[in-house]
């Protein structure tokens, strides 16, 4: 299975995770800081370009780890 996000769909878990945190009992000037960041991240922008290479890279690894081996010890051993 290959595990592949685009820059629209790492922008769109960037949005969610963000509105909660300025949904959290912050000084205006600190959620002001964080909504001009998250403006600043366009889907276009190399970083979140970037973003979606490691969460996609990171998610493919933990796949990766946790399929089961086809090759079994014999319990005997």
């Amino acid at each position: 299975m290959k595990v592949q996000f685009s820059p629209d769909e790492a922008h769109a878990m960037l949005q969610a995770v963000l509105e909660d945190v300025t949904a959290l009992k912050l000084d205006a000037k600190d959620k002001a800081v964080v909504r001009r960041w998250l403006d600043e991240m366009k889907p276009t922008s190399l970083a979140v370009q970037a973003l979606a290479e490691k969460i996609s890279d990171e998610i493919q690894q933990t796949h990766d780890r946790s399929e089961v081996s086809s090759i079994k010890k014999p319990d005997w051993l």
